[in-house]
């Protein structure tokens, strides 16, 4: 049983490992140009703003329509276009690092590790991710392909992080947490942006070409190339060849009247990374590993019409399509190709009296097929899903700007898993201008992967005497998807206090506590010892596992955000996050399910303390130090490091800028799969030097 549950574990790691509705309705149309401007008059910095004064920074995600911040029943975090000016951030998910909550990881060169509150994997499953309203999250291996992201980060307006559930405006797998990336309205760039990037392990440029047709009409086109050189081995070397990528895209926005705004967005990227993995050599008597270059290739293509129409002072409506398209290729694991057309209707009514109305509908349809690798199986390589849902969602003004309450709830159906309902409850409750308490109870569900209903995945062997296998002889394991259409649930509970403490300070604390049931977890079927006619004795054991809906986990945890202006020049941040779990027990064999979903690949604590100093008035310094606590699960070490940059804003048409990474250490580990056919890989410390030019 020893061999069986080393073998268990083993296989559940690649469940989670393995090979790799929404939209932004609320936002009314755009009817006042604007233009960019110059550093010196740049809008007023997140840092800089106590909480009673949030008024331009605002969250769709929430409630999809406008709303403070301030005054969202929700752990929000607002990610502005001056913080990512300032930030020293090369990708989005280098700019999700250090926000409360949040977990952002590099396991290999690939796809990075994201998630919002536990269960971090390369293909973190409960976590929905959008751009601009469309979707991003891949339901074949249920997770998001974070290196397919190429936006320019300049073209992004600002990114809204929702820690908690979100299920019951934007469904399915919205479970830990929701992250919408909105770009910039055309109108807001009318001119030429060139960014240049160059250091020691990563060369990028970006273009980005903004204009107006007719006073009515803009656009917006960019171009991106990088290259990076990526992950290091232990010894200091490239964990794999340079990575190369591309992206183009472009958005019009079309404003005929006051009452209607019609946005067409069109994006293509790809790209390759390349990263070391071990496969089984074949050879039964004398078993081994070849250590080969797996180099993943992708193309991703998206398309997004979307017409919002304001019907009078009270009601407004919005109706979204959007289609995307993603190939990936990996020879070692499988070839998928993955379509998605989405159409969605949603509408707003605000009548006279207490209540305020969103509600909507909206369906969808997914097609993929996969050519299976030497390691991972479908049985049935192709096959089309298929949503139908509506949703409705009520704020109740108990007492004007004092309490308020929402209640709503989505209903879908799919033809995998059937109904799914998925209510909350919020109250926010301001008993004076200064303080706010809020708090919340929802449902949430993440259907299940193709992975889990009809893969079969081999893994490499476990040999004798290995930290997976301490047996006498090689384990072969086999894993089956055999969840024949359960989906995860999940009821949260949640609580939060937003308070202004006065003279610039304000402070924003999030606790919460998450019951998970039906979790995918990997079961003993069946095992059998290997004979070969060479041998008098058994060469291996054979263990034949399948992934079944029958975990319990629970999680729970706090988050705060401390910010504060000791003086005019140097705003200061200082957020915290603690997480921790318990695991019921298999009634099977008595252990508990962390074998499965890897809880303990979360750190316990996180701290992140960013600062801007505006050192004069062209010369601001921008820096942020990171804590993570170990890694339990896989032994992968804390750390404590820090990014900075320090920028020289030239004149309003250029700045150059001095860019350092992981500047405490010369390598350091972050995730470590040590499971996963592949050799650990180290992040190295990055400078690099940036120029951006706007004419």
């Amino acid at each position: 049983m020893r061999h069986d549950r080393a073998a268990l574990a083993f296989a559940a790691l690649w469940l989670y490992h393995g090979p790799a509705s929404a939209q932004d309705l609320g936002e009314p149309p755009h009817l006042t140009p604007a233009t960019d401007a110059d550093a010196a008059t740049a809008p007023p910095k997140l840092l800089d703003l106590p909480l009673e004064d949030l008024l331009t920074i605002e969250s769709t995600s929430v409630a999809k329509k406008r709303q403070r911040v301030s005054e969202s029943a929700a752990a929000v975090y607002v990610i502005t276009r001056e913080d990512i000016r300032r930030s020293a951030a090369r990708t989005i998910p280098d700019l999700l690092r250090g926000i409360p909550g949040v977990e952002v990881a590099q396991p290999f060169n690939t796809n990075p590790a994201v998630t919002i509150r536990g269960f971090n994997s390369i293909l973190a499953n409960s976590l929905l991710v959008m751009i601009d309203g469309r979707s991003i999250y891949v339901s074949t291996f249920s997770g998001v392909f974070w290196d397919q992201l190429l936006i320019p980060l300049s073209d992004i307006e600002r990114i809204e992080v929702v820690r908690g559930p979100g299920a019951a405006l934007w469904g399915a797998n919205a479970v830990n947490g929701v992250i919408n990336i909105i770009t910039r309205h055309s109108a807001d760039t009318l001119d030429t942006r060139v960014e240049g990037r160059a250091g020691n392990r990563d060369q990028e440029i970006s273009v980005s070409q903004g204009g107006r047709l007719t006073e009515a009409l803009s656009y917006r086109l960019y171009g991106a190339l990088r290259r990076n050189e990526g992950m290091v081995d232990k010894s200091g070397s490239d964990a794999g060849a340079a990575g190369r990528s591309r992206a183009i895209g472009g958005r019009i926005d079309w404003e005929p009247n006051e009452d209607d705004a019609i946005t067409l967005q069109g994006d293509f990227s790809s790209g390759h990374a390349n990263e070391p993995k071990f496969i089984f050599n074949g050879n039964l008597l004398q078993p081994g590993s070849l250590l080969l270059d797996g180099r993943e290739e992708f193309h991703a293509g998206s398309a997004l019409a979307r017409w919002a129409h304001k019907q009078s002072e009270k009601f407004d409506w919005s109706v979204q399509a959007y289609y995307e398209r993603t190939i990936r290729d990996n020879p070692l694991s499988t070839h998928l190709h993955w379509e998605l057309a989405d159409l969605d209707l949603a509408m707003h009514w605000d009548p006279a009296g207490a209540h305020d109305l969103n509600w909507g509908v909206g369906a969808r349809i997914m097609h993929d097929s996969a050519t299976t690798g030497p390691l991972f199986s479908l049985s049935d390589p192709s096959r089309t899903d298929r949503w139908v849902s509506g949703y409705v969602q009520d704020d109740i003004s108990i007492v004007p700007d004092k309490v308020r309450l929402t209640v709503g709830a989505k209903v879908e159906h799919n033809n995998f898993t059937g109904f799914e309902f998925q209510p909350s409850v919020r109250l926010f409750v301001r008993p004076d201008r200064h303080l706010a308490f809020w708090g919340a109870v929802s449902r949430a569900v993440r259907t299940p992967s193709r992975f889990e209903r009809s893969a079969m995945f081999m893994p490499p062997f476990s040999p004798p005497g290995s930290e997976d296998n301490p047996g006498p002889i090689p384990v072969y394991t086999e894993v089956r998807g055999r969840n024949a259409g359960t989906s995860e649930k999940l009821t949260a509970y949640e609580l939060g206090l937003r308070a202004d403490m006065g003279a610039g300070w304000s402070v924003d604390v999030a606790g919460y506590y998450n019951r998970y049931d039906r979790l995918a977890t990997v079961e003993l079927v069946d095992t059998t010892l290997i004979f070969v006619p060479q041998a008098a004795y058994p060469v291996g054991l054979r263990v034949d596992l399948g992934i079944f809906p029958v975990g319990k986990a629970r999680t729970y945890g706090v988050e705060a955000v401390l910010k504060g202006s000791p003086t005019p020049w140097w705003q200061t941040e200082l957020s915290w996050s603690h997480f921790d779990f318990s695991i019921s027990r298999d009634p099977k064999t008595g252990d508990d399910f962390s074998f499965t979903f890897p809880l303990d690949y979360s750190p316990r604590n996180q701290i992140s303390w960013r600062n801007n100093f505006d050192l004069s008035s062209r010369l601001t310094l921008s820096t942020q130090i990171i804590h993570v606590d170990r890694l339990s699960g896989p032994a992968v070490p804390g750390y404590t490091d820090l990014n900075l940059r320090a920028q020289w804003q030239m004149s309003s048409a250029l700045s150059l800028s001095l860019v350092g990474e992981n500047l405490f250490h010369d390598q350091r580990l972050e995730f470590s799969q040590n499971r996963y056919p592949a050799p650990d890989s180290y992040q190295p410390r990055r400078v690099s030097a940036q120029v951006r030019l706007r004419f």
